[in-house]
Order: C-alpha cells, then structure tokens, then sequence
C-alpha cells in the first residue's frame, strides 16, 4: 500500500472512530447533554481533530450510517457495475449481497443509531439530510454515464428504488422494529415490489 493509501486509511479509521465515540454518546445521555469535548476524549483525539472531520455532533453521530449508504450506492451503482436487463433485480442482488458482506460492526451501530433516534428524533433529519446528498451525488454520476434520457431515466428509477427501499427499512429498524434483520426486511420489500409489478 503507497503512502497516500496509509494516510487515507488511517484518516478512514480516525473518522470511523470520532463517529463511533459520537454515536455512543449520544445513544447513551443524549444530543444536548454530549460534547464535543466528550466525544473527543472517548474518541482520544481533541476537539480539534474532531473539526478537522465533522462540522458538528450530528454530522458526526449520522457518519456511520452514511457511510455505509455511500458504500451501498458504489456497490449498486459504481463505474464497474454493468448495465442489466432487469435493473431492478440486478439492484436486489446486489443489495443483498452487499448487506450479507457487511462488517459486523454495523449491528451494534444500528443498535446504537436506533437508540440514539429514540433519545433524539430531531436525528432523523439529519440522517435523512445525509442520504439525500449521497443519493444526489451517486444521481449526477449515474446521469454523466448514460447517453440516452431512457437509460438516464431507467438509472434515476433504479437508484430511487434503491433510495427508498434502503431508507425505509434503516428507519424501520431505528425506529424500535429490530426484526426481522435489515437484509431479510430488503428482500421483503423487494418481493412487494415484484409482486406490485406483477
């Protein structure tokens, strides 16, 4: 691994953790009672450091959840992915292949994501506000890829399918409905989608 890769890879971990440290926090006393003085210490860089990655505690305790939708929409959407004659079963495939594969970690941060919306609703805004920005980015990608407005509009479809799907059950599962897990409720949705078409 080069030099640039080492320093983005740490840059990666110290960003997860500032997160991490964040969302614990806030799962566990609430948005107004954590600091960003806390949230530094938990995560043992300053509050300084902390600016360097987040411009604020909810930016911060939505990271995670964020992220790991900005990974989703690469893995449904990124240059390598060819285009399919079904592309909304290609989009289920690769979902839940992608949610399959997904870093263990990521249960305990749904556990801590769910409690935290509890403590503090407002957070859904936030999160909602994050997705829509990740979703806008990965739209203008999708566009620049296609020549023609079907295929543009066949992408934009897809991608909005994927949005949706994705968003409705992650706010399902935070919203105190933990069964079934977040794959098995995908691949649900997805089955009343065909099923609708049908």
């Amino acid at each position: 691994m080069t030099t640039t890769g080492l320093r983005e890879s740490k840059k990666a971990r110290t960003r997860a953790s500032i997160a991490r440290a964040a969302l614990q926090l806030v799962a566990e006393d609430g948005l107004q009672a954590t600091t960003v003085e806390a949230i530094a210490a938990r995560a043992d860089v300053s509050p300084r450091t902390f600016f360097n990655y987040f411009d604020s505690k909810d930016e911060a305790v939505v990271h995670l959840s964020t992220d790991r939708f900005r990974r989703l929409m690469s893995t449904l959407f990124g240059d390598e992915v060819e285009p399919a004659a079904n592309p909304v079963l290609q989009i289920r495939d690769l979902m839940l292949r992608f949610l399959e594969d997904t870093d263990p970690d990521s249960a305990t941060d749904d556990e801590l994501m769910r409690s935290a919306l509890e403590r503090d609703p407002a957070l859904f805004g936030a999160l909602n506000a994050s997705m829509t920005v990740v979703g806008a980015e990965f739209e203008a990608a999708i566009a620049s890829r296609h020549d023609s407005a079907r295929d543009r509009d066949l992408a934009k479809v897809g991608l909005s399918v994927a949005l949706g799907l994705v968003q409705t059950a992650m706010l399902e599962a935070c919203s105190g409905h933990p069964d079934p897990p977040l794959a098995e409720r995908v691949a649900h949705y997805f089955e009343l989608l065909e099923s609708a078409f049908r």
